[in-house]
């Protein structure tokens, strides 16, 4: 199935892409400190300039007012012009470790370090108070939030020291330890269903694209690459999203794109792009839109399908 190409842009060399939950826009992180919100169009519509080590997961408000940065060693919200709003210091990251931030209506979420251990916290996005905390172990060195439709809750994924990777479910009205959601330590949650009912991982290294149940993570379908892929050394990517509320789109170690079905992650077609595509990042949006990047070059895209998918 042929991609259409909406829209074209060279940035500088990416360190990270994301979408905006709640918008129709995409965050840009520059490897010069360069934070950047994009349209649709790939125009920079706000964009502030952090310092070269922030390499942490950012976010930015729904309505684009505010960004929130994870720094090594503090959380900080900026407003559009980039001045300081309110901070909330923690532990310094060592080298090569980082944080991670997400804007829900319950609040800031972050992932920090502390004396006693590694914390996920929610801080009031007014002044940054601290509202609550839950002990993340083992330490990690990476991590992604990712919220919840329901403005509640939201997935954690977060890398470790031992190569493991976790995901682990919190809610801002629980203050219990955070649920660990099965199966195995090493996969990837990369996206939440708009039903909330479903959350997609990917695997590191070998093995399936999987749709799992929220929030207790049991296995509603998985595919694994070898079904898919004709190289026996093809395997899943971890980058993947919910491109519709029926349809998945699924990147491959050989930068294949692959739409499936949902709920049975049935194979529909692989995506076709122009040769000069960028394709070594995959970004995926709920409302049937995506983009590719290359890290290095700076160049996006921006795609949707040539027709739409038939999932039947």
């Amino acid at each position: 199935m042929r991609a259409q190409l909406l829209a074209r842009a060279t940035l500088p060399s990416l360190w990270s892409l994301d979408r905006i939950p709640g918008a129709a826009a995409w965050l840009a992180h520059g490897v010069d400190g360069a934070l950047v919100v994009l349209d649709d169009s790939l125009t920079a519509v706000r964009e502030v300039r952090l310092p070269a080590d922030w390499k942490g997961g950012h976010a930015v408000t729904p309505d684009l007012g505010h960004f929130v940065a994870s720094a090594p060693d503090r959380v900080v919200v900026l407003d559009p012009e980039g001045r300081e709003v309110w901070s909330h210091p923690h532990v310094p990251w060592e080298a090569e470790e980082a944080g991670s931030c997400a804007v829900t209506a319950a609040g800031v979420w972050a992932v920090v370090r502390t004396a006693e251990g590694d914390r996920c916290v929610l801080l009031d996005v007014a002044d940054g108070a601290l509202r609550a905390a839950w002990p993340l172990d083992p330490a990690t060195v990476g991590s992604e939030l990712l919220p919840h439709p329901d403005g509640v809750h939201v997935g954690l994924a977060a890398s470790h020291a031992d190569d493991a990777y976790r995901i682990f479910v919190l809610a801002a009205d629980a203050q219990d330890k955070p649920v660990e959601v099965p199966p195995g330590d090493n996969r990837v949650l990369t996206d939440i269903h708009t039903s909330g009912r479903m959350m997609l991982t990917t695997p590191i290294e070998a093995g399936p694209l999987a749709l799992v149940r929220f929030p207790d993570g049991a296995v509603i379908a998985a595919r694994q690459g070898e079904q898919i892929f004709p190289d026996e050394d093809e395997v899943f990517d971890i980058y993947a999203g919910f491109l519709r509320r029926d349809i998945v789109l699924a990147a491959s170690s050989g930068e294949r794109h692959v739409l499936f079905s949902v709920p049975d992650l049935r194979p529909i077609a692989e995506i076709e792009y122009p040769e000069d595509a960028p394709r070594e990042w995959l970004v995926v949006r709920s409302d049937g839109t995506w983009l590719t990047a290359d890290s290095e070059s700076g160049t996006v895209c921006t795609w949707r399908p040539e027709q739409v998918p038939a999932t039947d």
